[in-house]
This record gives C-alpha cells, sequence and structure tokens, in this order.
C-alpha cells in the first residue's frame, strides 16, 4: 500500500470517528447553527416558505429551550438566511433523524476543515505545521466548531479556484454562493484574468442552482430580498464588518464605504512594486472582502486562513529579524488579537471590533509579496 493511499484511509478513519463526537460534544449543535440549515432542509421536504417569519419560528420551535425560568435565545430568528439552494444542499440531511443528521455533519465539518487546511498549505507552499497551528490556534475555528458552521465544510473552495483546473475553479467558486458573504467580492474578483472556461463553468453552476431553485420555489428570490432587506439589515449591525464598525465608531453604516475605499487604497500603496502573483492576489480578495461585506461574522473569518498562510510562506522564506518579525505578525493578526478582542467584549455579546482582523490580513498578505514587478494578479 501506497504511502498517498495509507494517508487518505487514516484520514477517511479519523474522520468517520471524530466526527459524531464533535457532535456529542456540542449538543448536536441543536442551540446553534446545523439547527437552522437542517430545519431549510426540512421546510423544502414540507413545501414550506422558509423566509415566512411565522412559519419559520414554528418550524425551528424547540420545547427545549426553555431552561428553568429562562428561553435560550433561538439561533435562527427572522426567517431562513440563505438561498433557496442552500436549503436544497440540506436535504439531504433533514430526510435523517436530527442526532444522525448532527454526526453526519460532524464528519463533513472536520473533513472539510482538514482537506481546507491541505489545499491552503499546497496553494502557497506555508509550512504546514505552521499553518495547521494557526487554524487550530483561531478564535474563527473555535467557533466554526463550536456552532457547527457551514464555513468550516466549504473551506475546501476557498483555494480550488486557484489551484484547479479552470473547470473546476469555475465550478468552486460558483458553489461559495452557498453561503454569499464567502463569495462576496472574492469570487468576483476571481473573474479578473480567469480564462473562459472558467467563466462559463462558474456561470453553468450558477445557472443550476438558481434553476433547481426557481423550479422548486418560484417566489424564492423575492422573499429571499425581504428577509435580507428587513430582518437580517438589524441582525448585521453589530457584526465584525466595515458596517458594524461604522455604525459603532460613527453611528452610521454608510461610513463604511469609506472604510472599504481606504483598506483597498492601502493595498495598492503596499502592493506598488511586488509581485502578486494569483495566489497571493486571492489571498488580499477574500480579506479585503470579508471587511467590505455587510453580513458576515468572525467564524467566517476562518478563510482568513489562505491570507494567514501567504504571510507564513513569506515567513518561512526569510531569515534573521525579518523572519521573527513576520512570524510576530501573522501570530498577533491571527490569533491574539481576535481572542483579545473577543475576550474584552465578552459581557456585550458583539466582537464588532474585530472587523480589523480581516483589514490586518489584507495588509499583511500584500507585505509579504517580494519585490519586483508591478502589483497585478
Amino acid at each position: 500500500m501506497g504511502r498517498r493511499a495509507a494517508g487518505l484511509i487514516a484520514f477517511a478513519i479519523a474522520v468517520v470517528l471524530s466526527g459524531p463526537v464533535l457532535a456529542d460534544v456540542a449538543g448536536s449543535w441543536e442551540f446553534h447553527d446545523l439547527w437552522c440549515f437542517y430545519h431549510g432542509g426540512t421546510a423544502v421536504i414540507r413545501g414550506l416558505d422558509p423566509y415566512d417569519g411565522p412559519a419559520w419560528t414554528a418550524l425551528t420551535a424547540d420545547p427545549r429551550r426553555v431552561q428553568g425560568d429562562r428561553v435560550v435565545k433561538t439561533p435562527c430568528p427572522g426567517a431562513f438566511a440563505y438561498p433557496y439552494w442552500s436549503a436544497l444542499a440540506f436535504v439531504p440531511l433533514a430526510l435523517l433523524p436530527y442526532a444522525v443528521a448532527a454526526g453526519i455533519w460532524g464528519m463533513l465539518l472536520i473533513g472539510g476543515v482538514i482537506a481546507g487546511i491541505a489545499l491552503v498549505v499546497r496553494a502557497t507552499g506555508a509550512p504546514a505545521l505552521l499553518v495547521a497551528t494557526i487554524a487550530a490556534g483561531s478564535l474563527s475555528l473555535v467557533q466554526t466548531l463550536t456552532f457547527g458552521q457551514l464555513t468550516g465544510v466549504l473551506l475546501p473552495l476557498l483555494c480550488l479556484p486557484l489551484i484547479a483546473r479552470p473547470a473546476r475553479a469555475g465550478s468552486a467558486t460558483a458553489m461559495l454562493a452557498l453561503k454569499p458573504q464567502l463569495a462576496g467580492l472574492y469570487a468576483i474578483a476571481l473573474l479578473k484574468g480567469a480564462s473562459a472556461r472558467f467563466i462559463w463553468s462558474a456561470a453553468i453552476t450558477l445557472l443550476v442552482l438558481g434553476a433547481a431553485s426557481i423550479a422548486v420555489f418560484p417566489a424564492w428570490p423575492g422573499e429571499w430580498l425581504r428577509e435580507l432587506t428587513t430582518n437580517r439589515v438589524e441582525i448585521a449591525r453589530p457584526l465584525p464588518t466595515a458596517a458594524g464598525l461604522a455604525s459603532l465608531l460613527f453611528g452610521d453604516a454608510r461610513v463604511a464605504i469609506v472604510l472599504v475605499v481606504a483598506l483597498v487604497f492601502a493595498v495598492v500603496v503596499l502592493g506598488r512594486g511586488r509581485r502578486i502573483d494569483r495566489v497571493t492576489y486571492g489571498a488580499i480578495a477574500i480579506a479585503v472582502s470579508l471587511f467590505a461585506v455587510p453580513y458576515a461574522y468572525t467564524y467566517d473569518q476562518l478563510f482568513l486562513l489562505l491570507p494567514w498562510a501567504v504571510v507564513a510562506a513569506a515567513a518561512a522564506r526569510a531569515a534573521g529579524p525579518d523572519r521573527w518579525l513576520r512570524l510576530a505578525g501573522l501570530v498577533g493578526a491571527a490569533i491574539l488579537v481576535p481572542w483579545a478582542i473577543f475576550a474584552a467584549t465578552f459581557a456585550t455579546g458583539s466582537d464588532t471590533y474585530n472587523a480589523v482582523v480581516p483589514a490586518l490580513a489584507a495588509l499583511l498578505a500584500t507585505v509579504s509579496a517580494p519585490r519586483g514587478e508591478t502589483m497585478g494578479a
């Protein structure tokens, strides 16, 4: 048996064994996000409108949330927060009893995180142990596993658009639409320099997702848009994004436009005279995107693993004080700053200030590029 085959078998065994354990430790995520995804699939099966507030509340209600004299806050406020194709994707899990689905989700979550880390290492050439350590120590991974978040399952899609063949890369980019805040500006940025096959593949994948969704529930686009422009606007106010930061500091989310422009300007200035290859370009793009999108939480910053790996690769190439300075910046921005903000704001229930983390990631990834040609993808 070859080393590669043995490694794949060991990986499969680890995922199968650890998935149910993770689900058990996390209480099957009954008070967190998996509950919402699962019931999105249930709504499809039952023919219910997941964007109808009262119907959604009734569907996701759980008597176990009443604990003594208090009620545990629902993880599914308002209505279903995602496109209808995301609900369709969860139909296979929703056909199973919730406890069984949670165990399978645990496997998918762990498998996705491990595969995602491996692809990030492959794309950047960064030291595998250092990248894995940064991921393991990050607030975003802890929250992803704690909340059973879709972000972990989608992590392999982060680097596939950068290293796969054009057709697969385009499809992977489009599949990020399962959680649109992860696609954000990143998917748009990847169109720069993309081949025709990449673009056609992405377009066809989106067309298939849209057609399947409309075939099952023709009215969903308008219903989803209503949810985004009502409940989600309020929920987004304290999130760690440029809009959340602008609301907190200036009382006006529209100031986020200025903050995003300032970040892009800083990236352009710092990137002048540097060789920005496509992987580094993608790393900068995902960081800027996570800062700019109005609806993203700290666990979505797991996708910052790509810029962190770019910085790690640059540190590995450096020598002497420059290496230690880069490593210090990496550990500080990727681990210490998010955890410090989380701890300092824990009592408020919102770590809006963690919006600075993707901004730091964009800047650090930019200055990690070697000097040479003018910035370009």
